[in-house]
């Protein structure tokens, strides 16, 4: 419909057309959970079913069947629709292996960062020794 300018055309006009129609409320009246809202019966909604234009037969027969002869859905239905819908063991390997190495960095930089404020503080502490004994040696 995309690459058809004339159907997008119609389209266009016939939702106007049933937006004025609808008045106040839109299209089809009151939204669901409204107290006034009556849900369609089967009868109305294959009436318009059977008032569209360009599906096949199999499609008019396949919806008339579902329309009629509701089915619940399976849990096969909606593994196929919807996907897996948790995590596979891949998922969880990938994410401990970038949890892990992105430990390992900051424990890194981590013994980086205590070593070298230990060194300093020797450093500091030697110097000190070294004044103290300097200071010794010239009072004697």
């Amino acid at each position: 419909m995309a690459e058809d300018p004339v159907n997008q055309q119609a389209f266009a006009e016939d939702v106007a057309a049933a937006a004025a129609a609808g008045g106040p409320a839109g299209f089809a009246g009151p939204e669901p959970g409204h107290p006034d809202f009556k849900m369609p019966s089967p009868e109305e909604i294959w009436k318009l079913v059977e008032g569209m234009e360009g599906i096949s037969d199999d499609e008019r027969a396949e919806l008339r069947e579902n329309i009629f002869n509701p089915k619940p859905p399976s849990p096969e239905d909606f593994m196929r629709q919807y996907g897996h819908p948790g995590h596979s063991s891949r998922e969880y390997l990938v994410f401990f292996v970038m949890l892990a190495l992105i430990l390992i960095v900051f424990a890194l930089f981590g013994y980086k960062l205590y070593k070298s404020l230990t060194e300093k503080e020797l450093k500091k502490q030697e110097k000190l020794k070294n004044k103290q004994q300097k200071k010794a040696k010239k009072s004697n």
